[in-house]
């Protein structure tokens, strides 16, 4: 599991300013700090061998303390924050680093905390162990429990008196035929167990009965049409004289970029403290930009798949998830690796190998360019991309997540979806089967036996912008079309006006028919001719939102009713659904902050921006999808005097 120890190429002290001398107060913890936040819980007498540690993880700094030792030195302390689950109970603890003692505990109540690792062993368990289930593999043709491998799927709320009071997770069974890559192949449809995680038992089996289960092979060699391709000759990234990135312990510097990251348990990367050197002056963009929720909402009514609505960041936790990156396939093999450290159950440090990679690679183009046919004149630049990459394997899932800057003072915040579709077992073989039209209504049947399941995946980003400082306002920019006279050569024009968010209920926005820039400006800065600095956000997919207002997953997820919403900032408001996830009955994060109505005009503020993918399976998505890619463009908006990539050279050093 993911880790913490980091490549470093130090930096000289004579021109490495006050931020890069000393341990970095957003740093994550170290093992030894992991060992010494239980230690010092059990000294406390909050703590057993049966203790169980959901979370652990640094609570950062105040982020004024935080700015005051950026700019000084001055030391903001160091916290670890813990949700601890001690039987039913549920805590929240604070461990402060410094001085070595607990200086907060709490219970939780009228909340579950997520779930622990060892909880899935233990549904899986009590899954193919019961007499029920047992009896239901057997009508299947299945008498060994070794030859099946039980998923839990998270249940959600949906009012059900059956349910209340329980800790619930659904699992479903898989056929485990020989595979070299996929445990999700074949699904032993309309057969489920719910497990107690309280009572560590199966509470109910569902069989709606025998559906077929997929013949043949979904290996991925085996499922190639013919034979596999001809290797291509190398096509390969070099850095001949060596990175261009300097690294020192979770501190990055390139080009005119610095910028801090860390990884979590919860949320997965965060990067910090974002920064552009502009003619000698370190310039502020972001302090903070993170994931704050993933939902991802299967479209079946079916008992198997309605509950189906997972919230990957909140329920399972993408920083527990992240897997080990493979130089060459997932990063190439210029990329320096990273190792990650989080927290087990126990409490105790666990390492990922290779979780983070960080390289550098040529743009799909130049950073501009300029060729005159008066003269015969050519000027242009190569262009080259700094990224920051992980990628979390969660259930059939992978996402692949990356912060990427480039010379023109952009950042690019990517997801790329792949892995494995979820399946569906039905009846119909294809299209002409006379099952196929029932099967097909919610997904695309994809093989013989197998439907893929419509579903969407939503993203929702935490960007705490700090453009040229702390005062910021959020500005939509509308364009109006303009009829113009008679008298006029032309008929049409059109016009743009500037709308300012003051509170952070009518800061609630979803792109409409019209175009519009969002932006986020500087009240303080300006550039050289006057205009207020200022960057935009470019979404490169919508997040329109298909479910109704009564429907308990949208309830859950409120945050994806639209794609843009405004807070001033708020050290505790980080995830988008709230706090607690698990069960949770909705109503919490973004849609409970926002009802306040305060002030985000002048301030220092926080964008929420959720992404939306809704995804219609297909054929050429089996046996494994091909990366699907979205996010968002962070782009300099009248933030600097000129082009910023101007002054890129011709060439590369030799």
């Amino acid at each position: 599991m993911p880790g913490a120890t980091f490549l470093a190429l130090v930096l000289a002290t004579a021109s490495t300013p006050v931020w890069a001398q000393a341990p970095h107060p957003l740093d994550p913890l170290s093992t030894a700090e992991y060992r010494r936040v239980v230690s010092l819980l059990g000294a406390a007498g909050h703590s057993t061998a049966e203790t169980r540690y959901p979370i652990i993880t640094l609570e950062a700094p105040p982020k004024p303390a935080v700015l005051r030792w950026r700019d000084s030195g001055a030391n903001p302390g160091r916290i670890a924050a813990a949700i601890v689950k001690q039987g039913p109970k549920v805590f929240e603890a604070r461990v402060d680093l410094v001085g070595n003692q607990v200086v907060g505990w709490r219970e939780v109540t009228g909340h579950d905390s997520p779930v622990l690792f060892e909880e899935w062993v233990t549904a899986q368990e009590a899954t193919v162990s019961h007499p029920e289930m047992i009896a239901a593999l057997a009508k299947r043709g299945i008498t060994d429990p070794k030859a099946v491998f039980c998923a839990p799927f998270t249940m959600g709320y949906f009012n059900i008196p059956a349910d209340r009071g329980m800790r619930l997770l659904k699992v479903g069974c898989f056929d485990l035929r020989p595979s070299d890559n996929s445990v999700f192949g074949w699904p032993i449809e309309g057969l489920y167990a719910i497990v107690d995680l309280a009572q560590q038992k199966a509470v109910r089996i569902y069989d709606s009965g025998v559906i077929p289960i997929a013949p043949g092979n979904t290996n991925f060699t085996e499922m190639a049409v013919g034979t596999l391709r001809d290797p291509l000759n190398p096509v390969a990234i070099a850095t001949p004289n060596g990175a261009n990135v300097a690294i020192n312990g979770h501190q990055v510097s390139w080009q005119n970029w610095s910028f801090h990251y860390r990884i979590d348990r919860r949320q997965g990367p965060i990067v910090s403290l974002v920064s552009y050197r502009d003619q000698g002056r370190d310039r502020s963009i972001l302090y903070e930009a993170s994931m704050a929720e993933m939902f991802v909402p299967y479209m079946d009514p079916d008992y198997g798949w309605y509950s189906r609505t997972y919230f990957d960041m909140g329920e399972y936790g993408v920083g527990l998830f992240l897997a080990t990156l493979h130089r060459g396939i997932d990063c190439p093999a210029t990329a320096q690796f990273m190792n990650l450290t989080i927290n087990d159950d126990k409490g105790q440090p666990i390492e990922t190998p290779d979780g983070v990679c960080l390289f550098e690679r040529p743009s799909s183009g130049p950073a501009w360019r300029h060729s005159e046919v008066v003269n015969q004149t050519f000027e242009g630049r190569p262009a080259v991309e700094l990224v920051l990459r992980t990628a979390a394997q969660i259930g059939n899932y992978d996402y692949v997540m990356d912060y990427v800057f480039n010379q023109a003072g952009e950042i690019d915040i990517m997801v790329g979806a792949t892995g494995i579709n979820a399946l569906k077992g039905v009846k119909a073989t294809s299209m002409t089967s006379p099952t196929a039209a029932a099967d097909t209504r919610y997904g695309t049947l994809v093989a013989s036996n197998l439907v893929s399941v419509n579903h969407d995946h939503y993203f929702n980003f935490r960007l705490d912008f700090d453009i040229d400082g702390t005062a910021n306002r959020f500005q939509r920019d509308v364009y109006h079309p303009v009829r113009l006279p008679a008298s006029s050569p032309r008929r049409s024009i059109y016009t743009v006006s500037p709308l300012v968010a003051t509170t952070e209920t009518a800061a609630r926005y979803n792109m409409g028919p019209m175009p519009t820039k969002f932006r986020v400006l500087s009240t303080t800065a300006t550039n050289a001719v006057g205009n207020p600095t200022s960057y935009e956000l470019m979404p490169m997919s919508e997040s329109h939102q298909l479910l109704s207002d009564d429907d308990y997953p949208l309830r859950r997820a409120g945050f994806t009713k639209y794609a843009f919403w405004v807070t001033p900032f708020a050290e505790r408001e980080r995830y988008a659904a709230g706090d607690y996830v698990f069960q949770s009955k909705g109503g919490d994060g973004l849609p409970a902050w926002t009802a306040k109505g305060r002030s985000v005009k002048d301030t220092d503020l926080v964008v929420w921006h959720t992404i939306g993918m809704h995804h219609l399976p297909r054929a050429e998505d089996v046996p494994v999808m091909p990366i699907l890619w979205t996010g968002v463009k962070l782009r300099p908006f009248n933030f600097f005097d000129r082009n910023p990539a101007v002054d890129l050279r011709t060439e590369f050093a030799r």
